[in-house]
């Protein structure tokens, strides 16, 4: 097993940026308890997405970033329970984070102060603050439910055209919409090429998880991610882009192009 007695902090995706799978908080939070460990959550991926109460998840710490909500690049959030920050030392250094300094010893100044050193970067925090107010103008509910609907759509398009597949699951349940897949016989940088040529953007690679992609024995994957912004007609123009590119590489249901050394 993965969390025993030995184990002090269980750190963990909300939801995956590859598969799009939602994580069963509750159940991660429950095991961590059991043993005794700290809970950290990498919130980065469903702040932006769906509505996330912190306190009602359990969790210890969680994290997320500006630029996945909307946001400006540089600049994040760091949520800890009240007590366990009091705990924490500083790692940083600097003013306007201490209370009182002598040449023997030095007193912090209390959370979230303290994690505060020096000056902070103003413009990216106030664009923050600004992507937050607007996802909550427009209610994370309505945006969890259009998202859905546009994830639902996502996967009927991939699953429309033949010799392409899902990475993760295939409903539209439990899952945000984002929906990584695989061409056969042709690399995951060459599907994106052709679409980009097409005028849809998609991400391709590993996603920062290489050894996920080893686990489900592909490559690489092409990425597809619908937001608060995309329409229907977009993701028909996604549908209709993909179905080229088998064609582009002449690949069939009977026959794989080889490409970068091997297929995936």
């Amino acid at each position: 097993t993965v969390v025993g007695e030995r184990t002090r902090v269980l750190a963990f995706t909300h939801a995956s940026n590859v598969t799009g799978a939602i994580t069963p908080v509750d159940a991660f939070v429950a095991r961590a308890r059991e043993v005794g460990a700290f809970t950290v959550l990498d919130a980065c991926q469903s702040v932006p997405h769906l509505p996330v109460d912190l306190h009602a998840l359990g969790v210890d710490f969680a994290a997320f970033s500006g630029h996945k909500m909307l946001g400006p690049t540089g600049v994040g959030a760091l949520y800890g329970r009240r007590e366990l920050l009091a705990d924490l030392p500083p790692f940083l250094t600097g003013g306007s984070m201490v209370e009182v300094v002598t040449m023997e010893q030095t007193t912090y100044a209390p959370p979230p102060q303290r994690f505060e050193a020096g000056t902070q970067m103003v413009a990216q925090a106030v664009g923050m603050g600004v992507a937050a107010d607007y996802l909550a103008e427009l209610g994370m509910d309505a945006v969890a439910a259009h998202e859905r609907q546009l994830a639902g759509l996502l996967l009927d398009a991939v699953a429309s055209v033949p010799g392409v597949r899902v990475i993760g699951p295939t409903d539209n349940r439990d899952r945000l919409a984002t929906v990584s897949f695989v061409v056969d016989g042709v690399h995951a940088h060459d599907v994106g090429q052709v679409l980009d040529d097409a005028g849809v953007a998609v991400r391709v690679g590993h996603h920062c998880a290489q050894p996920l992609h080893r686990r489900f024995g592909v490559a690489a994957t092409a990425r597809a991610t619908a937001s608060v912004y995309t329409t229907e007609a977009e993701i028909e123009v996604f549908r209709e882009a993909l179905a080229g590119v088998r064609m582009f590489f002449g690949a069939d249901d009977d026959a794989r192009v080889h490409r970068h050394g091997g297929d995936q």
